[in-house]
């Protein structure tokens, strides 16, 4: 079968088995499990796509993704009494057009940055945001955050119904799934694969290569504002918890988990940590939740290096411990950087 072929196969399979889903499960696993994984798996894979094309390791996405929501939530009606109600058109693209923004100055600062100083620079700048929105009172209402924003309605449907709004939330996925393949198979994605193996060979050839980093965490920025604006909806409400270090080191988790080479691994990572999320909590408690998250992540890092979504190639499956199939590393460790 066509490599082409078996991706298309794969998300026709997977959205049949979501509209089944819908028909046939309660609320608690539509809008509970499914529908949150679905909003992280999203975010999740703004990093997922910056790692698995240009090797860049980025700790801001989560507070990118909070830009988006922040914009959404400020430009619609909500209960704080915060910012000015636009169309839900113009609020939309607004998000999408921040978020985008956001990306590009994360990139733009963290330009000749690579490895471990990518990781603290981009650290720092989700830092700096958690940091701005918390203190901030007079436009982002500080640590309250902007509550009470409602689905919106749209084309006739009500997506504060929670079957309306994961048909949604199933729907933007699928779009971003795919606008990530189809990246890849243009010259453009090409480019940035280049740029992860062999930047100091792309500048050679002529390519600008602080440009292609640029254009890939705009890229990035995109996927992760829809993630956000997505949660606002979900959630009601945006604050600056979102964006703080416990949120950007989750998103890692759920992206290393599901692996990092695959778009699907980001949705199977989210949908892991959110089960988790739900029944790990119920036998060990909450204040030892994160106990968990760790023992399992470092299970899966140690067991399954190309994460969960390598189970799909079972017969293929080699264990790190037995030195035959070593994890790609995260970050550009070679002196060729750009």
């Amino acid at each position: 079968m066509s490599r082409y072929l078996t991706p298309v196969i794969t998300s026709v399979a997977a959205l049949a088995f979501f509209v089944v889903f819908a028909l046939f499960a309660g609320d608690f696993w539509v809008s509970t499990v499914a529908t949150r994984a679905m909003i992280i798996g999203i975010t999740a894979l703004s990093l997922t796509m910056l790692v698995s094309m240009t090797g860049l390791v980025s700790f801001a996405q989560a507070a990118v993704a909070a830009v988006a929501g922040y914009t959404v939530a400020l430009l619609s009606v909500n209960t704080s009494g915060m910012g000015i109600a636009l169309p839900l058109p113009v609020a939309v693209i607004a998000a999408l057009a921040a978020g985008s923004l956001a990306g590009l100055l994360v990139g733009f600062i963290a330009l000749r940055s690579a490895g471990i100083y990518l990781l603290m620079i981009t650290l720092a700048l989700s830092m700096s945001w958690f940091y701005f929105v918390s203190q901030n009172t007079t436009v982002f209402n500080g640590f309250d955050g902007v509550n009470g924003v409602r689905p919106p309605q749209a084309f006739g449907i009500d997506f504060s119904n929670k079957k309306a709004f994961f048909a949604l939330t199933v729907a933007c996925s699928a779009a971003c799934i795919a606008f990530c393949g189809w990246l890849e198979r243009t010259p453009l994605g090409s480019a940035f694969h280049g740029l992860r193996n062999a930047p100091q060979r792309m500048a050679a050839l002529g390519h600008d290569t602080a440009r292609l980093r640029l254009v890939a965490f705009t890229m990035s920025g995109l996927i992760a504002s829809v993630g956000g604006t997505l949660n606002v909806w979900y959630s009601g409400q945006v604050s600056p918890g979102s964006t703080d270090i416990h949120a950007a080191v989750a998103l890692l988790i759920v992206a290393v988990v599901g692996g990092m080479r695959r778009s699907m691994g980001a949705f199977v990572g989210a949908i892991f940590f959110v089960l988790l999320e739900n029944f790990a909590s119920l036998l060990v408690g909450r204040d030892r939740f994160n106990l968990v998250i760790g023992a399992a992540f470092v299970l899966i890092v140690f067991c399954l290096p190309g994460g969960l979504i390598s189970l799909s190639r079972l017969p293929s499956l080699r264990f790190s411990f037995l030195g035959r199939h070593a994890p790609t590393p995260l970050v550009q460790t070679t002196k060729e950087t750009s």
